[in-house]
C-alpha cells in the first residue's frame, strides 16, 4: 500500500463557538444523561468520541466570565453531555454559552487506475457514518482509509460481501414458501426492538423491515403479502412473553405495547425476531426462551426466523479492535438453538463480522455510535433474510 495514504489529512474538527445551552441538573454520565452539546450530535444522541476533551470553555455571557469546570459545571467527555458542578454559581434554568470543538469521521478510497498508479480519493466527513466514495470510472478500489482525529487506519478490500459465508438457512420455512409460490396470502411478522423499529435509517422506507418486504414482493409478484412491523423500542424478548414479571418500561395492560398477544392476533404466516437486546441471555437462557416461543407460535401454526443481531459498540462487544471474530454467547447459542430445532436463520451477525474484508470498519454502520445502524446496516438484516426464501 502506497506510503502516502497513513499521512492523509485526518479529519476535520469543527470549533463552535457560544452556543447558548443549559446545564442539566442530571450529573452528565453516558449517552443519556445531561446536556448534549449540539455539534456532537447523530440524530438521536451524541456521537461517542466526537468531542475533543479539554476544548470546553463555558461562559455566562458571550466573551464574558469563564465558568469553572468541576465547580460550575461538569462534563462528561466520552459524550460531550454536560451539567451542573457541585457548588454551581449558575442554575439549571440559566443559559450559558459553551464553545467547544468536535471531530468528524471520514472514509478514504485507495483506488488502481487503467495505468496501475494507485491515487487516494477522499471521502465526506460525518459525524459517525462516514462512507467511503466509489471509485472513478475506469478505476478499482483497493482498499479504503478509516480516518479519525486518532489518526488514519488502512483497511484493504481482500473480498466482496458476496464470498461473505454466513448460516443463513434456506428450506427451513416449506409452508409460507409454498404459499408465496401459490400466490396466496401471506402475513409476516417482524418483531423485535427499536433496530426493528427502524433506528437510525434515513427515512421509512430504508428500515430493514421494509427493505425485506420490498425484495420479497419483487421476488413473488404474485403473492399477496402483508409485512407488518411489530416492535418496541428498548424492549427484550421476555418482556414480550412475561409482561407483568418484567414490565417494559413500567407500562401495565393495554398501556404496554411489548405484548405477545399482539403478535398472536396478527394470525401470522411467518414471525422474523430480531432482538439485540437479548444479547445479554446466557445460552441456558436462549434454550429457555426461544422454545417457549416455539410453543406459542406453535398454536397459531407460524414459522419462525431467527435473526442474529449486528455488532454493536465496542464495550458491549468486548472487542478491542474491528477485525476480531463473533464471540458473544448469545449469538453462538442462537445459531446452535436454529439447528438443533430446525429453525430457519437470517445470521446478520456474519455480514457484520465479515466487513473488514470489505475493506469497512464495522462501527461506520452505527449511525448512533451504540447500536442503531445506519441505512447500509438495515440493508444486511434483508439480505439475510431473503436469503431463507430460496
Amino acid at each position: 500500500m502506497i506510503a502516502f495514504i497513513l499521512a492523509a489529512l485526518l479529519a476535520p474538527v469543527v470549533a463552535v463557538t457560544n452556543e447558548p445551552v443549559k446545564l442539566s441538573a442530571d450529573k452528565p454520565a453516558g449517552w443519556s444523561k445531561g446536556t448534549r452539546l449540539r455539534g456532537c450530535n447523530a440524530r438521536d444522541v451524541n456521537a461517542c468520541g466526537s468531542f475533543v476533551p479539554g476544548s470546553l470553555e463555558i461562559r455566562r455571557t458571550p466573551g464574558g466570565q469563564l465558568l469553572k469546570e468541576g465547580t460550575d459545571y461538569l462534563v462528561d467527555a466520552a459524550w460531550g453531555h454536560v451539567g451542573l458542578g457541585t457548588q454551581s454559581s449558575v442554575t439549571h434554568t440559566d443559559t450559558v454559552f459553551a464553545s467547544y470543538q468536535y471531530s468528524l469521521l471520514r472514509m478514504d478510497t485507495v483506488q488502481v487506475g487503467p495505468n496501475g498508479k494507485e491515487t487516494l480519493k477522499p471521502g465526506i466527513p460525518h459525524i459517525s457514518a462516514p462512507v467511503p466514495p466509489a471509485p472513478d470510472t475506469g478505476c478499482r478500489a483497493v482498499a479504503h482509509v478509516f480516518v479519525s482525529r486518532q489518526g488514519a487506519e488502512t483497511y484493504p478490500i481482500t473480498e466482496t460481501a458476496a464470498q461473505a459465508v454466513t448460516r443463513s438457512t434456506p428450506g427451513r420455512i416449506p409452508k409460507t414458501l409454498a404459499k408465496l409460490k401459490a400466490g396466496q396470502p401471506v402475513t409476516i411478522v417482524c418483531w423485535g426492538d427499536s433496530v426493528t423499529a427502524g433506528g437510525n435509517a434515513s427515512v421509512p422506507e430504508l428500515r430493514y423491515v421494509d427493505v425485506f418486504a420490498a425484495g420479497l414482493r419483487e421476488r413473488f409478484p404474485q403473492a399477496k403479502l402483508d409485512v407488518q412491523n411489530i416492535s418496541a423500542g428498548g424492549s427484550n424478548s421476555r418482556q414480550w412473553l412475561f409482561p407483568e414479571k418484567f414490565p417494559y418500561r413500567g407500562l401495565r395492560g393495554a398501556d404496554n405495547p411489548a405484548r405477545f398477544e399482539r403478535i398472536l392476533a396478527a394470525k401470522p404466516d411467518l414471525v422474523t425476531i430480531e432482538f439485540v437486546n437479548d444479547a445479554g441471555l446466557t445460552p441456558a437462557m436462549v434454550e429457555e426462551t426461544y422454545s417457549d416461543i416455539l410453543k406459542r407460535l406453535e398454536t397459531v401454526g407460524a414459522e419462525l426466523i431467527l435473526i442474529t443481531p449486528h455488532f454493536t459498540m465496542f464495550k458491549m462487544m468486548g472487542f478491542q479492535h474491528m477485525r476480531e471474530a463473533e464471540k458473544r454467547p448469545y449469538v453462538l447459542a442462537l445459531r446452535e438453538f436454529a439447528d438443533k430445532h430446525n429453525v430457519a436463520l437470517a445470521d446478520a451477525a456474519a455480514r457484520w463480522e465479515h466487513l473488514w474484508k470489505e475493506g469497512i470498519p464495522y462501527i461506520t454502520l452505527l449511525h448512533n455510535t451504540i447500536n442503531h445502524p445506519d441505512d447500509r446496516g438495515h440493508r444486511l438484516f434483508a439480505e439475510e433474510l431473503w436469503k431463507c426464501f430460496r
